[in-house]
């Protein structure tokens, strides 16, 4: 029996039989015989001219040079790959071998094998392996007892779920159902979307298969049956689901495919059961008719006694709505009060950190100077005793004079530090005055620096002030707005200690607070500054943290609204400093870009 042939480069003929594989020489015409007593079942040159040999007993190559068929294996090839029907070549170089009951790929460097049985969802062991077909778009035609495999190469390195999972079979009963045979279905199981069942025939069996050429290991199937179950069903290399009973309705079969990668295909398909006539809606809509007859003559009757009752009802369930509303709203005062009473606290509690620290440098200095003091006394009473003439007494004066200076200015600052908490914890006046916005804004940026650092001792950060030394003084009322720069200021703090707990390699935690005098319609720095024209001054605070991710950066000034964890934030410091700016007549916006930081801009 013959069964392939094929021409070599040389022009020879090489032809396969059932007892040995023969060439035949186009230079001498005679024939040669190789494989003896081997049935060659299929004999294939590839692209780059090799000569391939499969029989029952292997696949084999030809070494040209020694004229000799070599028995083919590589490091991972499987046993028992025998019984080879056919070779094709694709696209990419892979060899595509078809043996009895499964298929092989040799890659395209021929060090490789991968072998396709019924794990991967190859089911037929009856192979037609004449009538395997490469297309001109590279796909390949496998042709089996009962239909053929569909290979695209090219998917198969970059897919990792399975290729193909369809419906493949339908039992009603004990009764197999084709297409061809039936009028319940009328297009082939692979394109099925939808069956359509009487009700004396909800007990059958559907079946399905899927096909992976990437993955080893068996599939495992699982289905369900919305509408008549809730639970998958996990029934493992079985690939049928049976039904029993189903009642009249409309369901959805869905089944899946996990291959051993862990990756999953999904398919499904409409199941509609008709019910009785009885039970069709034509037949509820006479139930209904007669129904909405009887209950025509019951509502008339019944229909003042029912009004009365459910007007006075209602009028019950109005006013104990009202007092609940009444009582929830009286709640929710109270309660709003207190949270932005405890916001209020909150940012007092952080000015107090900052203000111990603050303070302590100028009562430092009092305490030294005041001590020195004692001793340049002590040395003056000294010299006045022992000596006639005074000249070190004269030195000795003026050293006591100048520390009195200094200890009067480090006192007066202790003085300020203590009035400006006392006017931050104090209810605001909503008196304006004239304030100088650089003092205040460098006095509240050390403050909050120090602030933070009593509370974590770890922390650290630079901070600079970047002031517009001919920035004029401008009425505010200077405790709301201290309020506002203290917010602005410790949360740009929290955002960059948040950040260097990361623990990013080479990250700098930086604030920067700039002033400046800018024109009002604009936002554009101005100098000097024109008699008679209405400019405005701009405060920045920039910092380089977290910063606020786009789709909840138009939320921040709402109130109760914070991006800190549970217990770390009321939510009402944004919200209180938005309401201050915005009574002063002034604007504050946010820019923010997430991952590199946030800029908070004042205008006044």
């Amino acid at each position: 029996d013959l069964f392939s042939i094929t021409k070599d480069r040389k022009n020879n003929l090489w032809i396969a039989t059932s007892a040995s594989l023969k060439k035949y020489n186009a230079d001498k015409g005679n024939f040669s015989t190789y494989l003896k007593d081997y049935a060659v079942k299929s004999v294939f040159k590839d692209a780059s001219g090799r000569l391939w040999a499969g029989s029952v007993n292997g696949l084999f190559y030809l070494d040209e040079e020694k004229d000799h068929f070599n028995s083919f294996t590589t490091p991972n090839s499987p046993n028992g790959i025998e019984q080879i029907l056919s070779i094709l070549e694709d696209n990419e170089k892979n060899l595509w071998i078809t043996t009895s009951n499964s298929i092989v790929r040799l890659n395209a460097d021929r060090d490789n094998i991968r072998l396709y049985n019924a794990d991967y969802g190859i089911l037929s062991s009856s192979w037609n392996w004449l009538n395997n077909y490469k297309a001109a778009d590279g796909r390949l035609f496998i042709g089996g007892s009962k239909g053929y495999y569909l290979v695209n190469p090219g998917d198969i390195v970059d897919r990792r779920i399975p290729h193909t999972l369809n419906f493949s079979g339908l039992k009603i009963g004990d009764k197999e159902i084709y297409p061809a045979e039936n009028a319940i279905i009328s297009l082939p199981f692979s394109k099925l979307e939808k069956i359509e069942l009487p009700y004396s025939q909800n007990t059958f069996t559907v079946d399905f298969n899927a096909v992976d050429f990437y993955s080893s290991g068996a599939i495992r199937y699982f289905y369900l049956l919305e509408g008549f179950g809730k639970d998958w069903h996990d029934i493992g290399s079985e690939h049928k689901a049976s039904f029993f009973g189903v009642p009249p309705g409309n369901y959805t079969l869905r089944i899946r495919a996990i291959n051993s990668e862990g990756s999953l295909a999904e398919k499904k398909m409409t199941i509609v059961i008709t019910p009785p006539w009885w039970r069709t809606w034509w037949a509820y809509m006479v139930y209904a008719f007669m129904f909405l007859l009887a209950g025509l003559g019951i509502y008339k009757f019944q229909k003042q006694n029912i009004l009365a009752k459910e007007r006075k009802r209602t009028q019950e369930r109005e006013l104990a709505q009202a007092k609940e509303i009444e009582k929830a709203y009286t709640e929710l005062k109270s309660t709003q009060a207190q949270l932005i009473q405890a916001e209020k606290m909150a940012s007092l509690g952080e000015l107090t950190a900052g203000i111990a620290h603050e303070i302590q440098n100028p009562l430092n200095f009092v305490n030294n100077f005041s001590q020195l003091n004692t001793e340049l006394v002590a040395e003056l009473q000294e010299t006045l005793r022992h000596r006639e003439e005074h000249g070190d007494a004269e030195e000795i004066l003026q050293s006591i004079l100048d520390n009195e200076q200094k200890i009067l200015h480090h006192g007066k600052r202790a003085d300020a530090i203590v009035k400006g908490m006392i006017q931050h914890s104090r209810a605001s006046s909503g008196q304006k005055q004239l304030t100088d916005i650089n003092a205040l804004c460098d006095e509240y940026l050390r403050l909050a620096y120090h602030g933070i650092r009593a509370k974590d001792q770890s922390f650290n950060s630079s901070f600079h002030f970047e002031a517009d030394n001919d920035l004029p003084k401008i009425n505010v009322v200077p405790q709301d707005i201290g309020r506002v720069m203290l917010n602005l200021i410790n949360n740009a703090f929290y955002a960059v200690n948040e950040k260097s707990k990361t623990g990013m390699p080479d990250y700098r935690p930086e604030i920067v607070v700039t002033t400046k005098l800018v024109n009002s319609q604009k936002n554009e720095p101005i100098s000097p500054v024109p008699n008679g024209r209405q400019d405005s001054v701009m405060i920045t605070v920039r910092d380089n943290g977290n910063g606020v991710p786009e789709n909840i950066v138009q939320k921040i000034f709402q109130p109760f609204f914070t991006t800190k964890p549970t217990g770390e934030g009321t939510g009402l410091g944004l919200s209180l400093s938005y309401d201050i700016i915005k009574a002063h007549g002034g604007e504050i916006k946010v820019e923010s870009k997430e991952g590199l930081g946030t800029t908070f801009t004042v205008i006044l």
